[in-house]
This record gives C-alpha cells, sequence and structure tokens, in this order.
C-alpha cells in the first residue's frame, strides 16, 4: 500500500476524510523528530532485548507482508484507536518516512478518549480526573529480515501529571514455525519529569494501569489486522 499525501486524516465515524487540522502539534516534515527517543536509548522501532513481553498472540492465517501493508493504510490505526479506546476527533498525518532511519514510517495523531472509571483509590483521593483526555501518539513502523516492529508513544495531556511520563508500546510480528505470525508486546512507562514528592505513590499506580490498559489493546489491534492483513 502506498500512504496517502495531503492534508491531516480526520476520522470521527467509519469513512475518514482529508482536512487541515490545527489540532495536530507539528507540521508533516517534523513528524519523525517529535517523540522520538525510545526507553533505554533504544533505536526507533526496536524491540526490547532483556524484558519479556507483556502479552502474546498470533495471526495465523496472515503473513509479515501483509501486516506491513495494513498497517501502512490510512485507515488503519484511526480505527484501532476508535474500537479499542472509543476515541473521537482523531486527526492523523498521513505516514511519511523519518528523516533519521531510511524505512522508517511515522504516523502522528491526536484525539480524545474516555477515561476509565476503575482507577484505584490510592489516585482518585490525591488527585481528580476529568471525564475525558486529549491524546497525542506517534506511530512507527518497520520491516526487517521478515520481521514487522510497530511502536506507539503516547502522551495524555488532560490526566494529573500526565506529561510526566508517556507510554511506549512495541508490538513484534514474526513468521510462526507453524505457519502465520506470531506477536508479542511489550509496554514500557518512560518518565520525562519526576512527580512531586507529595505524589510519589502514584509513580507505581500509574505504571500498573497503564501497562494493564495498552496490554488489553492488543485484541484490538489483532481484529483490525485480520480484517485488513488478507
Amino acid at each position: 500500500a502506498t500512504p496517502a499525501t495531503g492534508g491531516a486524516t480526520v476520522s470521527g465515524g467509519d469513512s475518514p476524510v482529508t482536512v487541515l487540522q490545527t489540532r495536530l502539534l507539528s507540521t508533516e516534515s517534523a513528524v519523525s523528530e517529535v517523540y522520538a527517543e525510545a526507553p533505554d536509548g533504544r533505536k526507533a522501532a526496536q524491540a526490547p532485548e532483556n524484558e519479556a513481553p507483556l502479552c502474546k498472540d498470533s495471526l495465523p492465517a496472515a503473513t509479515a507482508e501483509a501486516i506491513f501493508a495494513a498497517l501502512r493504510r490510512e485507515d488503519c490505526l484511526p480505527r484501532v484507536v476508535r474500537e479499542t479506546r472509543e476515541a473521537r476527533d482523531v486527526a492523523a498525518t498521513p505516514w511519511s518516512e523519518s528523516r533519521r532511519t531510511a524505512g522508517l514510517w511515522v504516523r502522528k495523531a491526536s484525539f480524545t478518549i474516555p477515561l476509565p472509571k476503575d482507577f484505584p483509590k490510592a489516585v482518585t483521593r490525591l488527585v481528580a480526573l476529568p471525564e475525558e483526555s486529549n491524546i497525542t501518539a506517534v506511530f512507527r513502523v518497520f520491516q526487517r529480515d521478515n520481521m514487522v516492529f510497530m511502536t506507539t508513544q503516547s502522551c495524555s495531556h488532560d490526566v494529573p501529571f500526565g506529561e510526566n511520563f508517556r507510554v511506549h508500546e512495541t508490538v513484534a510480528f514474526k513468521p510462526s514455525p507453524s505457519g502465520g505470525v506470531d506477536i508479542e508486546k511489550w509496554v514500557e512507562i518512560m518518565w520525562v519529569a519526576a512527580l512531586p514528592w507529595t505524589h510519589g505513590v502514584l509513580r507505581g499506580v500509574i505504571e500498573k494501569k497503564a501497562k494493564a490498559d495498552a496490554a488489553k489493546d492488543l485484541g484490538g489491534l489483532l481484529s483490525v489486522l485480520r480484517d485488513l492483513a488478507r
């Protein structure tokens, strides 16, 4: 599939349309520089080496090539965030090749999601949570040695202390010896600013909750890929 060109893609329902979208925080030419740092100084779209994946799954009828093509479709990831996070007002740049790494494709999106209601009391005692939050996410996909890697790094702007951390998700797709594709997912929390000492107890709670929510999203991604990666 060849990425579309032009303005940002906005999707509020089933059919995205192309419009100028001022909510995106940078121009398409600068997207590769946004959220470009990975945990532990790793390169973008690279899986952790010394950490077990958070969850695993498989797509028995898919190939890595078909998954790579599906992920780079303009409608794939907007559909994923709508179906997994009930996202609205989804705005995304077209895919563009990274200026840092040849063959690495980058896309930036903004959207609004409702916040879950199951936060621990340790959180709700200390901070007031809004009903929803604006999200900025940068997606990267890369194909190497018959494997496909996708990373998502996101920031939740309206959650208390949401600007202090980013959630970094890595999904690796590799051919299965029995046919199809095996999938592994890692979720890491990148702290870009320390919490106030009065709220330090929230760090562990935030990490546990963010990882649990991101792990649930894998099923939604695979549901979309079963439909598109044929």
